[in-house]
């Protein structure tokens, strides 16, 4: 390889691999220390031990029922999101005009406002309606602030689709519903699907939110931890990191291989 071909096409594939390296290096440390034989944060000393992935599946320390709370709460915000979103996004596509515009900035007020007021907020409302310390005031609160992701991927989608395919099945005498289900749906099946798994990370990742709503009825995942790092320094907090490492490689690696995997024709 010559000197020049070095500097065009070496030198940028090296930087990349440093930044990434400088990226993930820190992350992967989580998982020796998942090993650890002490109780506290550390590398291993005498031996690996896998006390602190079994302390994930004992009912009795907490870490499973927050998991599964997560991600129940998860599945719901991510099921009314991307229904919102979807009425929301193809109504204000087919009407046009400038009020879709004007109701597009509302509902992306909920990522300008910090979130420590919009908590402080939500607790006075809340509280009024009781619905602190429940399922069902954590998971609306999680759809508020899903909502404008899920309305932007599924706007994505529809910025592509070319509004004479609906003018062509009106005019072919197909009802709206139909016009819905038959050629706008198929069409923004990917956008949907961006929308709903970016509601699922909002609502499995949410905190701020969560911190001031919630007690003792409801323990998410993010709040155990929080509360476990305020008490002390489990090591059953790498485990945790190092499942959920491995979870976002393998879903990673499960969609790099099924899209590079040859499709059939017939």
């Amino acid at each position: 390889m010559k000197p020049r071909q070095i500097l065009e096409v070496g030198l940028p594939k090296f930087v990349a691999w440093c930044l990434l390296g400088f990226l993930f290096v820190p992350i992967l440390v989580v998982v020796p220390v998942a090993l650890t034989d002490r109780d506290y944060l550390s590398l291993p000393q005498e031996g690996i031990s896998f006390d602190h992935f079994a302390a994930l599946a004992d009912w009795s320390k907490g870490w499973l029922p927050a998991m599964l709370a997560s991600a129940a709460i998860g599945i719901g915000c991510s099921i009314i999101a991307t229904a919102l979103g979807v009425a929301f996004a193809v109504g204000a596509w087919s009407a046009g005009g400038w009020w879709p515009s004007s109701m597009r900035i509302l509902l992306i007020s909920p990522m300008i406002v910090p979130p420590i007021i919009y908590a402080v907020g939500m607790v006075k409302l809340w509280a009024r309606l009781s619905l602190l310390d429940t399922p069902i005031g954590v998971i609306l609160v999680h759809v508020v602030l899903a909502l404008p992701l899920t309305v932007l991927a599924i706007g994505a989608s529809l910025a592509n689709l070319d509004h004479r395919l609906v003018q062509a099945a009106r005019s072919l005498g197909a009802r709206p519903m139909t016009v819905f289900t038959h050629v706008i749906l198929p069409n923004i099946v990917p956008g949907i699907a961006a929308g709903a798994l970016l509601a699922f990370v909002v609502s499995w990742d949410e905190i701020t939110v969560t911190l001031f709503i919630t007690g003792r009825a409801v323990i998410t995942l993010p709040r155990l931890i929080w509360t476990s790092i305020e008490d002390a320094v489990d090591p059953a907090l790498a485990a945790i990191a190092s499942v959920l490492l491995f979870c976002t490689i393998l879903a990673l690696a499960a969609r790099s291989w099924g899209r590079g995997a040859p499709r059939k024709t017939v």
